[in-house]
């Protein structure tokens, strides 16, 4: 399981940090706030309709239920802190259905994300985090449409049902809404068809288990929600642009 979509949904005070390398995620949207960090190399981040080219020394801060998106460049090294929105509770009471005009900040040094040994340690870096953001830019009322929920929950269905046979139709099914309302709203908001999103996002969930190590190409193909291993490498040479076997000898190292 990616860290991205399961974990962000809770309602808890869940706090991860990742740190990875050449990394790029599709389309996506959760309750968690985000935090990406670049330690080295360049980021294309897109958040709603604004696009940031991002640099090594700079931070984003993308908040909840914000759709976005990132793709890195080769030699890259970020590190992606989620957080729920209850362990930073009085900013969070405060700016609510709010987000940044500008979501990126510029840092003279980038914290020690690591030594972070316990919640009042997570809380101080946030907080600090949290003022240089109110310091850089202004944070504006924005609306909360429903479009949000419906399309966290189609995300959220993805996430769950990747490995498996996993359609449009049987999202609208759960979901009780129209088969091509919920067509319209996905291309409209997320910029693609359904189908496309869904064989992003099991590429992604592949790229990271080669990453991992520890599984052959056949089940990784298999675990992603692919029948063939035909259609696996179709999919996967169409966007990483290389075969597995040569994503895994650039990148297989685990991270």
């Amino acid at each position: 399981m990616f860290f991205f979509e399961h974990h962000a949904m809770r309602e808890d005070d869940f706090f991860s940090i990742k740190r990875r390398q050449n990394i790029s995620f599709p389309t996506h949207l959760h309750r968690a706030y985000e935090l990406i960090f670049i330690h080295s190399g360049t980021l294309s981040l897109q958040i709603e309709q604004r696009q940031y080219q991002m640099e090594a020394g700079q931070l984003s801060f993308i908040f909840c239920n914000q759709i976005h998106e990132f793709s890195s460049s080769h030699e890259s090294e970020i590190s992606v802190v989620l957080f729920s929105p209850e362990i930073i509770g009085d900013f969070h009471s405060v700016y609510k259905g709010c987000a940044p005009e500008n979501s990126v900040i510029s840092l003279d040094t980038v914290p020690d994300l690591h030594n972070l040994h316990n919640m009042y340690a997570k809380k101080s870096l946030l907080y600090r985090i949290c003022d240089e953001l109110m310091r850089s830019t202004r944070l504006v009322q924005i609306e909360n449409h429903a479009r949000v929920e419906i399309l966290q929950q189609i995300f959220a269905y993805i996430d769950r049902h990747y490995s498996e046979t996993c359609t449009l139709q049987s999202v609208a099914k759960v979901l009780q809404y129209d088969y091509f309302y919920l067509s319209k709203l996905f291309v409209r908001q997320a910029g693609m068809h359904f189908t496309e999103y869904l064989n992003h996002y099991r590429i992604s969930q592949a790229c990271y288990l080669l990453h991992s190590g520890g599984q052959s190409i056949s089940d990784i193909a298999s675990r992603c929600g692919y029948s063939t291993l035909r259609s696996f490498h179709r999919n996967f040479h169409s966007l990483m642009h290389c075969s597995p076997r040569e994503y895994l000898a650039l990148y297989g190292t685990a991270i």
